[in-house]
C-alpha cells in the first residue's frame, strides 16, 4: 500500500495542527480527488487503460476500473462494420447498374434505399474509428461520446424512414397502383437476403453497444420490411387485395418505431447525462456502511457504454478518519462490481 495511496495520504494535515486551528468551522471538508495525487498519477493515464499500466495484483484501491474490453469489442466491431458496409455497398453498386440497363424503378429505387444503410453504417463505422483515437487533453472524457450521438443520429435517421413509410401508405391508399410483381418479389428476396447477411454480421459484434445496436436496428428494419413486402405480394398475386401492402406497411412501420424510439431514448438519456443507475439504491448500498452517516450532492452519468461516473459528498462519523484509506478502497471496489461506476470523486465531510 506504500505506493498505492488512495488519493488521501497527502491531506494528512487536517487531522494535525490545522484542525486545531480551526475549531471555529462547523464542518471540515477532505477532497477526495484522486487525479491531485502525485502518487496516483503514476498509474493514471486514462480511464480504459489505467490497469494496464499496474503490475498484477495491484489495483492500487481506487479503481477507475477500465473499459479494455471496450477496445476489444471495438476492435471487433469495426470488422463486422466493415464487411456489412462492404456488401451493402456492392449491392447498392450492382443494383443501380442492373437497373439503369434494364430501366427497372424498382431495382433503383432498393438501390436508393441501400444508400440509406450504408450511410447508416458509415456514421457508426466513423464513430468507433474516433472513439478509439487517442484524445486531446482537452477532451477529459475522451471522444467515447461520439459513438452515443452516431446511435442518435440513426436513430433519427430510422424515424424519417417510418415517416416515409406511412406517407407512402397513405398515398397509395388514395391512389392506387398496378404492381409489378415479379419484379418487385425478386428486388425484395435480394434485399432480404442481404439484410439478413449483414445482419448475422453484425450479431458479431458487442450486442450492447448502443451505436452498434443502432446500425444493426436500420438492418433489422429493413429485413422485416422484405418479409412483409413478400407476404403482401404472395397475397396480392392470390387475391388481388391491393389494400394489403398498405396494411403491412403500417405494421411494419409500428414495429420499426418502437426499435427506433428505444435507440433515441437511450443516447438523449446518455447526452443529457441522466443517470443510468436508481440514485437511491446507490445511496442505500454505500450507506450501509457503519461509518458513512449521509450521502448527498450524489451525481452518476454514463460517459459510454459500461463507463459509469459517479462525485458525491460523503459524511463520516469523526472517529473514521482514520481508517478513511480502507473505508474509499471498500466503496470503490463495490461500486465498480455491482453497479459499474468506474470513476468516482468523492468529497470526505465530519462534524
Amino acid at each position: 500500500m506504500e505506493n498505492c495511496k488512495f488519493g488521501l495520504n497527502d491531506h494528512k494535515p487536517f487531522l494535525g495542527n490545522k484542525e486545531k486551528n480551526h475549531h471555529h468551522h462547523e464542518k471540515h471538508k477532505l477532497n477526495f480527488k484522486q487525479n491531485d495525487v502525485t502518487s496516483y498519477k503514476k498509474h493514471k493515464f486514462s480511464f480504459h487503460e489505467h490497469n494496464e499500466h499496474l503490475k498484477d495484483g495491484d489495483t492500487c484501491g481506487h479503481d477507475h476500473g477500465t473499459s479494455g474490453h471496450s477496445h476489444d469489442h471495438r476492435g471487433t466491431d469495426k470488422k463486422v462494420l466493415k464487411w456489412a458496409l462492404a456488401i451493402t455497398l456492392i449491392t447498392m453498386f450492382l443494383e443501380f447498374f442492373y437497373g439503369f440497363l434494364s430501366n427497372s424503378l424498382a431495382l433503383i429505387s432498393d438501390a436508393i434505399h441501400m444508400f440509406t444503410h450504408s450511410f447508416a453504417l458509415i456514421i457508426s463505422l466513423v464513430a468507433i474509428i474516433i472513439a478509439s483515437k487517442k484524445a486531446p487533453l482537452s477532451k477529459t472524457f475522451g471522444f467515447y461520446r461520439i459513438e452515443v450521438l452516431a446511435a442518435f443520429i440513426n436513430g433519427i435517421t430510422i424515424i424519417l424512414s417510418i415517416a416515409w413509410i406511412i406517407y407512402e401508405a397513405i398515398e397509395r391508399f388514395f391512389n392506387p397502383q398496378m404492381i409489378d410483381i415479379k419484379t418487385a418479389m425478386i428486388v425484395a428476396v435480394i434485399g432480404l437476403v442481404i439484410n439478413i447477411i449483414t445482419g448475422v454480421i453484425l450479431m458479431q459484434g458487442d450486442k450492447n453497444n448502443i451505436n452498434l445496436k443502432s446500425a444493426f436496428v436500420h438492418m433489422l428494419s429493413d429485413a422485416l420490411s422484405s418479409v412483409a413486402i413478400i407476404i403482401g405480394y404472395v397475397v396480392i398475386y392470390f387475391t388481388s387485395w391491393y389494400f394489403i401492402d398498405m396494411i403491412l406497411a403500417v405494421i411494419v412501420a409500428i414495429v420499426i418505431a418502437k426499435w427506433a424510439i428505444d435507440i433515441l431514448k437511450n443516447s438523449i438519456n446518455t447526452l443529457m447525462e441522466s443517470s443510468p443507475l436508481d440514485i437511491n439504491d446507490v445511496k442505500q448500498f454505500i450507506e450501509r456502511h457503519k461509518e458513512v452517516l449521509e450521502l448527498h450532492d450524489v451525481h452518476i452519468w454514463e460517459i459510454t457504454q459500461d463507463m459509469y461516473n459517479m462525485t458525491a459528498h460523503v459524511k463520516i462519523n469523526k472517529e473514521s478518519l482514520e481508517n478513511y484509506e480502507q473505508l474509499l478502497h471498500e466503496i470503490n471496489h463495490e461500486l465498480k462490481e455491482k453497479y459499474k461506476i468506474v470513476h468516482t470523486t468523492f468529497q470526505f465531510e465530519w462534524e
